[in-house]
């Protein structure tokens, strides 16, 4: 425990100063109520229920979660990436090794400091979707309030994963244009492209779906769950992954970005 908080300790006074991520962490607290409170004002169709009812509970959850993932997605692959190309624009991780700090506890205390984000990320998500759906809900019954706590889980693993492929992609180009550049296109375009013009023709449709942004995508699913169903329905194979199935692909990938991350930090060239 003594070695875990060592290593916090030190990635923490790497940051302390570091003013983008007082920046990033500052917009997260803020946008997250704040895109939630302006849903308010919007008009949607009548056969997709009241607007009031998206805050209230069970809903709440789901649809500020869907909003948070996009803040997550944007703030930990940021953030994700320049752990490890501020280290070496600065030439700080060569120093580190040559100071006695192994590769190992270099990588870890990366691990470690980005996860007690997450999970300060996921409790402030989860305070707010508590204070909207106490505001909003009429009257509140417990099975309500804890109808979609899978949300809470689901939310966290969708933050590990956002971080996990900023990693190992940090690690691979070492430059945070290059790193960023490559995760935002990756996930905004390039995947979707390897998915429609390669694994769908050569795999088939179902296989297209177990690919990490997509999943990612799947893990907390767009809030208007009638359009997701028509969605669904009008493919001759289901064009989302289920929970279960997005999770553990999620999962899978999360694990295998983070021990890549970890390899090539092991195995390259400081």
């Amino acid at each position: 425990m003594s070695k875990i908080l060592f290593l916090l300790r030190l990635e923490w006074l790497k940051n302390r100063n570091y003013r983008p991520f007082w920046v990033l962490m500052a917009l997260y607290g803020v946008m997250l109520p704040a895109f939630m409170q302006s849903g308010k004002n919007f008009t949607i169709p009548t056969e997709l229920g009241a607007v009031e009812t998206f805050f209230m509970f069970p809903n709440i959850g789901n649809n500020l979660a869907y909003l948070g993932s996009w803040l997550v997605f944007f703030m930990m692959g940021f953030l994700a990436v320049q752990a490890i190309s501020t280290e070496v624009s600065n030439r700080t991780l060569r120093q580190n090794i040559i100071s006695g700090l192994s590769r190992t506890d270099f990588f870890l205390s990366k691990f470690y400091f980005l996860t007690v984000i997450n999970v300060a990320l996921t409790v402030y998500f989860v305070l707010w979707a508590l204070i909207f759906g106490l505001l909003n809900t009429e009257t509140i019954y417990a099975s309500k309030v804890y109808e979609n706590s899978d949300i809470i889980p689901r939310f966290f693993l969708m933050t590990m994963g956002y971080t996990s492929f900023g990693l190992f992609l940090g690690v691979i180009f070492r430059r945070s244009i290059l790193g960023l550049f490559v995760y935002f296109t990756y996930i905004m375009f390039i995947e979707k492209i390897i998915r429609y013009l390669l694994i769908r023709r050569i795999l088939g449709q179902g296989a297209a779906r177990f690919t990490p942004a997509n999943a990612l995508n799947d893990l907390i699913l767009f809030p208007f769950f009638k359009m997701v169903k028509f969605a669904t329905k009008s493919s001759n194979q289901p064009f989302f992954l289920e929970t279960n199935e997005a999770a553990l692909t999620v999962f899978i990938f999360t694990c295998l970005f983070f021990f890549g991350a970890f390899y090539l930090l092991k195995k390259r060239d400081l």
